[in-house]
C-alpha cells in the first residue's frame, strides 16, 4: 500500500529529498538483502510517480541502484543469500531510470556505461560484481 501511494500520490513532492536520502542509505544496509530490496522498490515507486520532478535527484538514485548491482555486498558472502535476484532487479531499475529520466541529466548515459565498463575491466572484482555489470548492460539494451 505504501509503495502504491509513493507511486501515485501527487502531494509528496515536498518529501522527495527525504525519500531520496533514505534510498541513498544502501551502503549502510549492505548486509541485509531484504532492506536493500525495499529501498530499490521505494526508488522504483518514486521513479514511476508522474507528479514528481526528479531532476537533480536522478544521479543519486542511479548511484544507489548501481551500488546494489555492482558492489560485493556483505550479504553476498553467505551463499544462501540470493543477491543475484537483487542485482537483476537493480539492473532493470537502472534501465527504467535511464529511459524515463535520462534526458534530465546530461552525460548520464556515459556515466552509467563508464561505471559498468570499469567494473568489467577490473579483474580483481568478484564474480558478483561482473555479473551486475553484465546484467546492467543487458538491461540498457543492445544500442
Amino acid at each position: 500500500v505504501a509503495l502504491q501511494d509513493l507511486q501515485s500520490n501527487s502531494k509528496i513532492a515536498a518529501l522527495l529529498p527525504y525519500f531520496v536520502y533514505v534510498v541513498s542509505g544502501v551502503k549502510s544496509v549492505s548486509h541485509d538483502l531484504e532492506q536493500l530490496n525495499r529501498l530499490l522498490h521505494i526508488a522504483r515507486s518514486l521513479i514511476q510517480n508522474p507528479f514528481l520532478c526528479l531532476g537533480s535527484y536522478v544521479r543519486s538514485l542511479i548511484g544507489s541502484v548501481l551500488y546494489c548491482a555492482l558492489e560485493p555486498l556483505a550479504a553476498s558472502i553467505n551463499p544462501l543469500n540470493d543477491h543475484w535476484t537483487l542485482r537483476d532487479y537493480a539492473a532493470m531499475l537502472l534501465s527504467r531510470i535511464f529511459w524515463t529520466h535520462g534526458d534530465l541529466v546530461s552525460g548520464l548515459y556515459q556515466q552509467i556505461l563508464l561505471s559498468l565498463q570499469k567494473v568489467l575491466a577490473d579483474p580483481v572484482r568478484p564474480l558478483c560484481s561482473h555479473y551486475g555489470a553484465v546484467v546492467g548492460l543487458h538491461a540498457l539494451g543492445w544500442k
